[in-house]
């Protein structure tokens, strides 16, 4: 058997929160040590690897240092080849026409062969966020890096103004804005919202589902980088790979006949590399470890992106940059710790809703692990979610 790098942990089952056990796929492996672990204490998760893999290597031969120099201007190339629509003009919105705002079925709108999830994001509640990750932050401790990427939703970002209004949406970029504007100093605010809008002409999210596609987070996962001055990988450099007829979750609450007449149907992008990646995760009771894998390509739906939600899963890339991190997230984390674990050395993704599960500290954890960055990735829908705002205030109390 192959030795866990995952120290056991103690199970405790959250009873507060509504756990949702991770779906079987075939691509999951779960073959590692599945014992229980409940007389092991939270002081025995450290990690086995404490290599930094520095990166400062010195090049004396000139023509070693041409060659990399080359590839640095190569990159730049790329780099702002990608980044070009990014500096231009918004894209239009293609709407259906002046006069048609859609309609309501289930509670969504049903719009421009979409389905909608209404998100009242006000001013409120943007506050009422902010001051979470402050007590976040501040619990932490001076030590602890923290930045937290926010995300528009699918309405916010897609919806002509015309509709939004039909329907009293609020502005998601002002929303974010707000959120970022009442911050503690120390803390580093990520608006994804004018990058997705940029390219609001692709598929960034579902028809039928209430997440995003590959392709909007690895837009939020490059915004991330930037504002961490980390390296980030260029789409050209994965591989793409697509599951078609994919229905999603906002399906089940839309008519059959609305479904068939007014809404297109879905697919599921996925980004690879061939890296190295190694991964175990813990599901949403606490129980594992199980080896995994961070795309599961045996699942043919959002589950394809970590194998669904876990209370705490780690990757390892011995190709990554040296760096380790922890990423605290909901579900619309799982596709943006793809790329992340693709980047960085050692990627801690820790979901917010089921981490108490462990029975984990989360400091001590983040100590033992010698972690000092955290990223806390979040959707508008859920940062405007009373249970979130607590789960976050909850691992540092």
């Amino acid at each position: 058997m192959k030795k866990s790098f995952i120290k056991p942990i103690a199970v405790t089952l959250l009873a507060a929160l509504s756990v949702s056990t991770l779906t079987a796929c075939s691509g999951n492996n779960s073959s590692g040590d599945t014992s229980s672990a409940s007389d092991v204490t939270a002081s025995d998760i450290v990690s086995d690897s404490e290599s930094d893999n520095s990166s400062d290597k010195t090049e004396n031969n000139d023509s070693q240092s041409g060659t990399a120099e080359d590839e640095a201007s190569e990159n730049v190339s790329k780099a702002d080849e990608t980044d070009e629509k990014e500096n231009g003009e918004l894209p239009e919105i293609s709407a259906v026409s002046e006069d048609d705002v859609g309609f309501e079925n289930g509670g969504l709108i049903v719009y421009n062969n979409s389905l909608y999830e209404k998100c009242y994001a006000y001013e409120d509640f943007a506050v009422a966020y902010a001051d979470s990750v402050n007590t976040f932050k501040s619990g932490l401790g001076d030590d602890i890096k923290v930045y937290n990427v926010l995300v528009p939703t699918h309405c916010g970002v897609t919806l002509p103004e015309n509709v939004m209004d039909e329907y009293g949406l609020p502005d998601q970029n002002k929303y974010i804005e707000t959120i970022i504007n009442s911050y503690t100093e120390d803390i580093t605010g990520v608006n994804t919202y004018d990058t997705l809008a940029h390219h609001r002409d692709e598929y960034l999210y579902f028809n039928t589902d209430h997440h995003w596609t590959g392709l909007g987070a690895y837009y939020a996962y490059k915004d991330f980088c930037k504002a961490a001055g980390v390296d980030y990988i260029l789409l050209s450099d994965m591989e793409k790979n697509v599951i078609d007829d994919y229905t999603g979750s906002l399906a089940y609450y839309a008519d059959d006949y609305v479904l068939e007449e007014n809404v297109a149907t879905d697919s599921i992008e996925y980004f690879s590399m061939d890296k190295d990646v190694e991964a175990e995760m813990y599901d949403t009771e606490g129980n594992g470890p199980y080896e995994t894998s961070v795309i599961n390509e045996g699942c043919e739906d959002y589950l394809v992106f970590l194998g669904g939600d876990s209370s705490l899963m780690v990757s390892k890339n011995s190709d990554g940059n040296g760096k380790k991190i922890a990423v605290v997230k909901e579900s619309y984390g799982n596709a943006f710790c793809t790329f992340m674990a693709y980047t960085y050395s050692e990627v801690h993704m820790i979901d917010l809703r089921y981490f108490e599960s462990t029975g984990l500290d989360f400091k001590q954890y983040l100590e033992d692990n010698g972690i000092d960055e955290v990223v806390v990735v979040n959707n508008n829908m859920a940062t405007a979610t009373d249970m979130i705002l607590e789960c976050l205030e909850g691992l540092v109390s």
